[in-house]
């Protein structure tokens, strides 16, 4: 929200900078020639005419300096508004001729009020307008003199209309323009939102893939660092080889109850040959490991007992008269075939 805000106000500003670029380039168009025809004629007419472009000049000035200034956008616009209703007021005390004719321009100070975009601003700006206008028309003299031709003034209350329409198309071209490249600016961004929604989108089914992936092998190292092989008819052989932690002794118990119940297996032997050490919390989880076994109605042989872990497994002094032990896989099968045989 605050992005579209700052951009609409870019746009404003530049429309504002349009408009009052081009009334200063007019005015002063108009002040230089006036101020020629004034030092040769001395005519009042010509004088406040003068006097008015002038006006106009200063606050265009005004409000591109500002505008430059990077000054809030209300503070930008208040010398142009002020200028034109300067204007109008100078055009009827000293013109009331064309009083009628230059008093609809107050409307541009509304609609440059309303780019503010701020409702008691535009309503300020509108109340202000409505009371010079009332001023204007109401309290104007009823009968005048006129100090103008009429194919003059004719001329002038034209110009005057005509150029408030041209003044009024501007201004609703600039706004429409500056819609027009928000409403592009808004299509782009969102575009811009589904092509990174798409890129999330892919990128999120990558990284599940990946992530498919990597657990597929962890499971595959977790199979191969802790094999469990059916080697006869409801026996299942685990051979252990290198060091055996705790982790290793959690993942190796689940593991064996999972084929157990899998296989329906009645023995399981572990072969520890290969395991170089076995702390005490390793042996208890052993012993945890065969006591699970039992409960699921098979047995457990732990085979290649080497002299280090006996000496572990004795200390524990825990569950040893459920284990049956033998020196090799090869016995422990045959126990194992014995057993069933009997």
């Amino acid at each position: 929200m605050s992005a579209s805000r700052t951009f609409l106000d870019l746009l404003y500003r530049q429309i504002v900078r349009a408009i009052a670029l081009g009334t200063l380039v007019l005015a002063l168009i108009s002040f230089g020639l006036t101020s020629v025809v004034f030092l040769v004629t001395a005519n009042l007419f010509t004088g406040v005419t003068m006097a008015i472009a002038f006006a106009t000049s200063l606050g265009c000035g005004l409000t591109l300096v500002l505008l430059a200034d990077k000054r809030p956008f209300w503070q930008a616009i208040l010398p142009f508004g002020i200028a034109i209703i300067v204007c109008e007021i100078a055009i009827a005390v000293w013109l009331p001729e064309l009083r009628l004719a230059t008093a609809p321009f107050l409307a541009v100070v509304i609609l440059l009020a309303g780019l503010n975009g701020q409702r008691t601003f535009t309503i300020g700006a509108m109340v202000a307008c409505i009371v010079v206008v009332i001023a204007i028309v109401a309290l104007g003299p009823e009968s005048e003199t006129s100090v103008i031709p009429i194919h003059l003034l004719r001329f002038l209350q034209a110009s005057s209309l005509a150029a408030l329409l041209i003044a009024v198309w501007a201004f609703l071209d600039q706004v429409m323009s500056a819609q027009m490249r928000a409403l592009q600016l808004a299509d782009q961004r969102t575009q811009e939102a589904e092509n990174a929604r798409q890129t999330a989108e892919t990128a999120r089914v990558e990284i599940e893939r990946r992530a498919a992936e990597q657990q597929r092998l962890l499971d595959l190292v977790a199979e191969l660092e802790l094999p469990i092989l059916p080697i006869d008819d409801h026996v299942l052989l685990a051979p252990l080889v290198g060091n055996l932690d705790s982790r290793r002794a959690e993942q190796l118990r689940s593991r064996i109850l999972e084929m157990v119940a899998a296989k329906r297996a009645h023995t399981v032997i572990i072969d520890i040959t290969g395991i170089t050490l076995i702390d005490t919390a390793v042996a208890r989880a052993l012993i945890d490991t065969a006591a699970a076994i039992r409960l699921l109605g098979a047995r457990t042989i732990i085979s290649g007992i080497r002299p280090a872990v006996a000496q572990t497994l004795v200390h524990l002094n825990a569950g040893l008269d459920e284990i049956v032990t033998a020196p090799n896989p090869e016995a422990a099968l045959a126990l194992a075939r014995r057993s069933v045989a009997a």
